[in-house]
């Protein structure tokens, strides 16, 4: 049998078992598990750009609280709320409006494991999010989430711009003395149009107009629970499928694997290891690998710390006939010179895996048969610095050049400018980014949570493009919660984008964007301790901004809705 059917029995197998683990796991203990979100704004952590960001949601069951008269510290890692403009441009609510969570944070005691929402708006939208709950076992946990985000009219204010969302995720959580069982199953459908055309006459039929995502994952995972462990370590494996109904079709199994081991008080040693395969199909067939293996070692005292060690990639595409293996620096060093402050600087590079289901999040208008190649940091050099008073700031500034190739750009087809394809700059001359960020995070008396962040990139050596396509020069957002008497709160939001540049291929030349000012209001009234009501406005100035070339946002839109948690 040949080395490439084992490994993909194997894969599958793998995936399978470590999800029926999960479900199927029994102990004694219960033990609380911390949930860290995608936009979790943690200082400490190194700041990284996924070059093709996903957007996670949290299904995490609502957690018992403590009353919260009796002193409610509100802390930084609340979950943010991402600007939907810089992923489905055709959409600017969000899922619920105010942040998962808030509408149940309140005098009146425990937030509650099951919760239905619902709610309607202008543009014909509705809107209904439910998770229910239940505890089999003292250390068992099972859930079901079920979530519908429709627009019956879009920015052209007919059916042409309509959208849809629809999704249903199971899953299973155990805890035991020695270990954590995750494990969840997820089918999503996402529907929208091609309302980016000029006309609307002359099109062959209504299915020409029309774009389906269905998308089906399976996801497990098996941790360490002992808090005194002398190695800590968490394995994860997942498979997923992507089909559209332009007869694209994508599956992809991701397999990780994380672990640290304590030699001493000072010094410490990693392992990190990935394993991507996937398959894209639609005119042909591709098939890519990716394996990364990045072991480090981290010395650490109470004024430095210093992570170093390597990153090997290997990296396979059928189509290209490539099996190329790259090796990148690891290396990060801290210094603390004030308990205030940090300085900190390193080395470092990777590849990147591009794959289809990652490129509709971020633009669903694509046309078929997409090229789907691997981007790489080939060179990666960072420095800023960071601080925090321990109370109630806490703030980061990062300078942070790299140089990439292949980086993948949103360019308009010369076919039907409707669509979008993916062009890649920087062959043998790197594509160069020069990136200043930074991030300040605020809270006065547990009342008031604001946090500012701002992102600047330039490009050059983009080859044969005048401009990156569909990337922002400068992204500012400033997001704020503000509680009143712990029954009101309001969540002011101010988005700016710049910089953004589309491709006409009709006329052959670049077209600069409008920049975009974006401002959000949401406002949650807790009514008693199950029910609470709330009001989402959002893009208040009206403007029909573009965030990719013939794709006109959402005007001035609004939801309102109740929540009832049970």
């Amino acid at each position: 049998m040949r080395f490439s059917d084992i490994t993909k029995k194997l894969s599958i197998l793998s995936s399978i078992s470590l999800c029926l683990l999960s479900f199927v796991g029994n102990a004694q203990q219960t033990k609380k598990e911390g949930s860290i979100q995608n936009e979790d704004i943690i200082i400490d952590k190194e700041r990284k750009i996924e070059l093709q960001p996903q957007v996670n949601r949290s299904f995490d069951p609502l957690n018992e609280i403590e009353n919260q008269k009796k002193g409610r510290k509100m802390k930084y890692d609340f979950l943010e709320r991402r600007w939907e403009g810089l992923n489905l441009p055709t959409l600017t609510n969000n899922i619920v409006g105010p942040r998962e969570g808030d509408e149940l944070t309140s005098a009146y005691g425990a937030k509650f494991k099951n919760v239905i929402k619902v709610g309607v708006g202008n543009y014909g939208h509705t809107l209904l999010n439910a998770h229910f709950g239940i505890n089999t076992t003292e250390n068992q946990f099972r859930g079901i989430y079920v979530s519908h985000d429709a627009n019956r009219k879009g920015p052209n204010l007919s059916t042409n711009s309509a959208r849809n969302d629809n999704e249903i995720k199971v899953y299973s959580k155990t805890y035991t003395n020695n270990y954590l069982l995750n494990g969840s199953i997820d089918y999503k459908r996402t529907s929208a149009n091609f309302y980016g055309r000029k006309d609307f006459v002359n099109v062959p039929n209504d299915d020409y107009l029309n774009i389906n995502y269905d998308r089906f994952n399976y996801i497990g995972s098996i941790s360490n629970a002992k808090k005194e462990a002398k190695i800590d370590y968490i394995a994860t494996s997942g498979l997923t499928f992507i089909t559209s109904n332009k007869l694209d079709k994508e599956w992809v199994w991701d397999s990780k694997i994380q672990g640290v081991m304590k030699l001493n008080d000072n010094l410490f040693a990693y392992f990190n290891g990935d394993m991507l395969l996937s398959e894209y199909t639609n005119i042909g067939n591709n098939r890519r690998q990716l394996y990364r293996v990045k072991p480090s070692f981290l010395f650490k005292n109470n004024w430095v710390s210093v992570h170093a060690g390597i990153n090997v990639v290997n990296e396979k595409d059928r189509l290209e006939l490539e099996n190329q293996t790259s090796l990148f620096p690891v290396l990060k060093v801290d210094f603390k010179p004030t308990d205030f402050l940090h300085l900190f600087g390193g080395l470092g590079g990777d590849t990147y895996f591009n794959a289809y289901g990652a490129v509709v999040k971020q633009n669903p208008w694509l046309a078929r048969n997409i090229k789907l190649m691997n981007t790489q940091q080939t060179a990666n050099i960072f420095g800023g610095i960071k601080g925090s008073n321990e109370r109630n700031i806490d703030f980061e500034l990062k300078v942070d050049y790299s140089e990439f190739s292949n980086l993948n750009l949103f360019v308009n087809s010369t076919a039907d400018s409707s669509k979008f394809e993916l062009a890649y700059v920087g062959g043998q001359k790197k594509v160069q980014v020069l990136n200043f960020s930074g991030q300040f995070n605020f809270q006065y008396n547990d009342r008031l949570l604001s946090v500012l962040k701002f992102d600047y990139n330039d490009y050059s050596n983009l080859g044969n493009l005048e401009k990156a396509f569909g990337k922002p020069m400068l992204n500012i957002s400033f997001t704020n919660s503000i509680t009143f008497k712990d029954k009101i709160i309001i969540s002011p939001d101010i988005y700016y984008m710049n910089g953004l540049y589309g491709w006409n291929p009709k006329e052959n030349k670049s077209v600069k964007l409008e920049d975009i000012l974006d401002l959000n209001l949401k406002v949650n009234y807790l009514i008693t301790k199950k029910i609470n009501a709330f009001v989402s406005t959002n893009n208040l100035l009206g403007k029909n901004y573009q965030r990719y070339l013939n794709y006109q946002s959402l005007g001035l839109n609004y939801t309102v809705g109740l929540a009832y948690s049970f």
